[in-house]
């Protein structure tokens, strides 16, 4: 296969990957997602990856992620599951007027989630068909359940095949960026001080206990109020509770209730801390490199672009 450009371009991330013989050799990561964009997508692309433009042959770019939401360069709609990585080339949305039409933006998927309801996803499906592909390359375990840690979780059910059937999405990410940072909450945790190891996994294992979520935040407040806990103690023990809480209802819903192993894919502390979380609560967990899962997904949806790449 020919020299291909992957992005994953989010809400408020830039990553490109410039890709040889299925192996990364050179990158661009900046903060710069959508919500800087002023509208002009073409002009902040070839600011980033313009330098590998240089060839008179135009080196193909998939791109992927929040880049086709309707606040991204061009909206393409949701494809159905059950897809795959052939659907998702399918449906790809070509960009005729830039880098010679060389330029697709892959679609998200739209789903009944877990609990029933309609959910959606842009970016996590090619990581997703690249996990598989690097669990499958690398002879690891099957994973039962594959967990994207970020601002909006994403969990989906692993299959035999390389079909994406189903998804949910929790808030979790983002509920915790409110509570640590703007309600009553806040004035119990210190944000800037050491993780505190035993706090989380406190908060861990009291997300199981009864009174439920609602009841659950408020200890976070009165662990310190009786003297049990101290400020520093405030965020890791929150983030142990929504992390936990999240973990129990995905993996003890009757959709995933057979789930042993789960994938994690992300690069992050958040991703080590998903890991250390799903296998204090009794399941076995691996991580997943995003990078790496990105490109190799990219590269599946590639090879079903009708030899245009």
């Amino acid at each position: 296969m020919p020299p291909l450009i992957v992005v994953d371009w989010g809400t408020t991330n830039f990553r490109a990957y410039l890709v040889e013989h299925g192996v990364c050799q050179d990158d661009v990561q900046a903060p710069d997602g959508l919500l800087n964009i002023q509208g002009d997508y073409a002009k902040a692309l070839n600011a980033h990856i313009g330098h590998w433009l240089q060839g008179q042959t135009p080196t193909p770019i998939l791109l992927s992620g929040m880049v086709s939401s309707p606040n991204g360069w061009i909206e393409v709609a949701h494809v159905e599951c059950p897809a795959n990585a052939e659907k998702l080339a399918r449906c790809a949305y070509q960009i005729e007027d830039f880098n010679q039409g060389k330029t697709w933006i892959i679609p998200g998927l739209s789903a009944t989630g877990m609990s029933g309801q309609f959910d959606v996803m842009r970016g996590e499906e090619i990581q997703y068909f690249g996990a598989k592909r690097i669990v499958e390359a690398e002879n690891l375990a099957p994973a039962d359940a594959f967990c994207f840690p970020g601002t909006h979780n994403k969990w989906i059910n692993a299959t035999d095949s390389f079909e994406l059937e189903q998804f949910s999405t929790s808030m979790t990410g983002e509920l915790f960026a409110l509570l640590s940072g703007h309600s009553l909450l806040s004035k119990s945790m210190n944000t800037q001080g050491p993780w505190q190891e035993n706090a989380f996994l406190q908060g861990l294992n009291n997300s199981g206990s009864k009174g439920g979520i609602m009841h659950q935040l408020f200890t976070v407040r009165s662990l310190q109020l009786s003297g049990a806990h101290t400020i520093d103690d405030g965020e890791a023990y929150l983030s142990g509770l929504l992390i936990g809480n999240e973990i129990r209802s995905i993996l003890q819903s009757e959709a995933a209730e057979k789930a042993a192993n789960i994938a994690v894919v992300g690069s992050d502390e958040l991703t080590r801390r998903y890991k250390s979380a799903i296998e204090h609560l009794g399941y076995s967990a691996f991580i997943i490199d995003a990078q790496a899962a990105t490109i190799s997904g990219a590269l599946e949806v590639a090879k079903h672009l009708n030899h245009q790449v």
